[in-house]
């Protein structure tokens, strides 16, 4: 089950939806309406792999304990620190061996000639994100932002079903205070009718945007891993297509968190915000998985950025130097581990590089810039284009099957393939690997999601501006005002449009789509 599945959208949201709201007029106490909720959320994790639900409630009980310990002890007692690391390596490595098992299994098996394959684990959907939103709350207890937990709240907070199978990744500070307020003050109708509008935006988004560009990313993708070869046109498709599936399919799901989120009264932080706009890496990053970013930030860049400064300081290099390095080595190491947080292959360490290595040249020309005046800004439209140039090739390594495919897809995107096109009609792909489908119809899709990714003048939630439909996660970029006859109100005109669109996106859906962050 997932929120673009018609037993999600027909009977379990429904349900759970009513059941919360009669908990909730019914009992003076939060707590039954917060046990609902558990109980629901346990159900729609069990629903993707029965078997995924005793790691979810292990994890889940294992945190609690440790968290409630170190909010309750003091912050002299010696016994606290060892406590806390005991929790976070053990986090690491329950996450390790169900994730990363697998990427040592295949290095072993192709340097080794070895068939270990049935020593590699299943990988519970969602567990990279329950697992890093309970290591923030980890890392928040132990620095005494937490005073006191209740087991219901936290096992609401560690599986809450919006978020744990693909973020954001919450703070507990952001979910806790919400429920410590009173329903009347989260709840209602303008929640409801809030969250609906968002909600069908995103399923929009998914099933019919996203779903219907994934056809042409697939043949691509699945035919070069089979060994065939294409001319330029086609690999460009292919490559764009991914990068516009990718984005309105995270889009989609951001969109429908959020909206979910609003229905029952907890405003979840902002994680998606145009990221096809940016005319820098750094402001791409600034819009993109923005709850990720702010999590890496905070435990992994600053810390190594900190301990860098302090090296070099010792070792007497001059400031410039210092400075250059302090800037490059951080974030390039920050995001190979962002790469493989998302998945376990030498694909997504290399994507990682590859933002780590444009980010560390964007910081570098930025402080440089700072220091010589003289030196010049990128126009917005080339700063634009480099941005997505990276993009779209770290994300070939995303989504190809293996680093050797990526590889023949950039080489065939450039020409340079032994299979080049010798015709115009191989150039144009007409005669090859698209096949069933033709460049017509694929060129158009691409137009018009790139159109609405980077043209629209207002996204998701902007166009809901005038209502608290998240919380802020990282410092957004300045946008132009909004145009008024695209600002939502509670309107027949409003309501109408959006049932247009969530019927047109209910007609649509088709066989099982999973959420393309599911994998990572």
């Amino acid at each position: 089950m997932t929120f673009n599945s018609y037993a999600f959208l027909l009977a379990f949201l429904p349900i759970v939806l009513a059941g919360y709201y009669i908990l909730q007029r019914s009992f003076a106490s939060r707590t039954p309406a917060f046990l609902w909720l558990i109980a629901a959320s346990l159900v729609f994790y069990a629903s993707l792999d029965p078997r995924y639900l005793v790691i979810l409630v292990v994890s889940v009980g294992l945190n609690f304990l440790a968290a409630a310990h170190l909010a309750r002890t003091s912050m002299e007692d010696p016994g606290r620190r060892r406590v806390f690391v005991a929790a976070v390596v053990g986090n690491l490595l329950f996450l390790g061996y169900f994730k990363y098992t697998g990427l040592v299994v295949d290095s072993i098996n192709g340097l080794a000639g070895t068939h270990l394959d049935v020593f590699r684990p299943t990988y519970p959907t969602g567990m990279s994100f329950f697992t890093f939103i309970q290591i923030g709350c980890l890392v928040e207890a132990y620095t005494g932002q937490v005073q006191g937990l209740s087991f219901v709240k936290y096992a609401l907070f560690g599986s809450f079903f919006p978020y744990v199978t693909a973020g954001p990744i919450v703070r507990q500070s952001e979910i806790f205070r919400q429920m410590e307020l009173p329903a009347g003050e989260r709840t209602g109708r303008t929640p409801i009718a809030v969250g609906l509008t968002l909600f069908a935006m995103g399923l929009f988004k998914k099933v019919v945007l996203a779903d219907n560009i994934a056809p042409y990313v697939t043949t691509l993708f699945g035919a070069v891993a089979t060994g065939a070869a294409t001319g330029p046109l086609n690999a460009w498709i292919g490559a764009l297509s991914y990068t516009l599936e990718l984005y309105f399919d995270f889009s989609g799901y951001s969109d429908m968190a959020l909206g979910l989120g609003c229905m029952f009264g907890l405003r979840l932080p902002l994680n998606f915000n145009s990221p096809l706009k940016a005319t820098s890496m750094i402001d791409f990053w600034r819009r993109w998985h923005m709850t990720m970013v702010r999590f890496f930030t905070s435990h992994v860049y600053t810390p190594i950025t900190v301990s860098v400064m302090r090296r070099t300081t010792r070792l007497g290099l001059p400031r410039p130097v210092r400075m250059l390095i302090a800037l490059t080595i951080p974030v390039f190491v920050t995001f190979v581990l962002v790469g493989l947080w998302h998945g376990a292959t030498w694909g997504f360490v290399i994507s990682g590089a590859i933002h780590g290595v444009a980010l560390a040249l964007n910081l570098s020309w930025r402080e440089l810039r700072t220091r010589f005046a003289v030196l010049p800004s990128l126009p917005g439209p080339l700063g634009w284009a480099l941005t997505m140039l990276v993009v779209v090739v770290a994300n070939v390594f995303l989504r190809a099957d293996t680093v050797q495919s990526a590889v023949r897809i950039l080489g065939m995107m450039l020409g340079l393939t032994s299979a080049a096109p010798t015709t115009a009609a191989q150039f144009y792909g007409t005669a090859t690997l698209l096949g069933t489908f033709t460049v017509v119809p694929a060129v158009v899709w691409l137009v018009l999601l790139a159109t609405i990714a980077v043209l629209f003048p207002r996204n998701s939630q902007q166009i809901l501006g005038s209502y608290p439909v998240a919380l802020p996660s990282l410092a957004s970029p300045v946008e132009p005002e909004r145009p008024p006859r695209i600002d939502w109100r509670p309107s027949l005109r409003w309501a109408a449009t959006m049932a247009a669109l969530g019927g047109v996106a209910l007609t649509s859906l088709g066989g099982p789509s999973p959420f393309l962050y599911y994998q990572f």
